[in-house]
C-alpha cells in the first residue's frame, strides 16, 4: 500500500513539471493575498479567470503590489486542479499618467 502512495506522489510531481506553461497579461479583477487571483484580458469575460498562487510562485516586483486593478503578466500551468497554478507573476508598471 505504501508503495502505491509513493508511486502516486512521484507521478503527480512529474505530471506537474511536464504540463505546458502558458503566459497571460491582463488586469487583476479580484484576489486573495497569497492564495489566488483572477486576471482578465480583452479575450476573457470581465471577471477574468482564476489562477492559484502557491508558496513556490516567483514574483517580479513586490507581492504587495498584487491587488485589484494592477496589470500583471503571469506564467501558469494547468495541473489538473480546480484552478490554473501560477509559476511566476510579474507586476507591470502602470502606463497611465496619474
Amino acid at each position: 500500500m505504501a508503495s502505491l502512495v509513493v508511486a502516486f506522489i512521484v507521478l503527480s510531481v512529474l505530471a506537474d513539471r511536464s504540463a505546458p506553461q502558458r503566459i497571460v497579461t491582463g488586469t487583476i479583477r479580484a484576489c486573495e493575498a497569497g492564495e489566488w487571483l483572477s486576471v482578465a484580458t480583452y479575450r476573457t469575460d470581465p471577471k477574468g479567470f482564476p489562477i492559484a498562487l502557491r508558496e513556490t510562485t516567483a514574483y517580479e516586483g513586490s507581492p504587495t503590489a498584487i491587488k485589484t486593478g494592477a496589470r500583471v503578466t503571469i506564467w501558469y500551468r494547468s495541473v489538473g486542479e480546480r484552478r490554473f497554478v501560477a509559476d511566476k507573476v510579474r507586476v507591470l508598471a502602470d502606463a497611465a499618467p496619474h
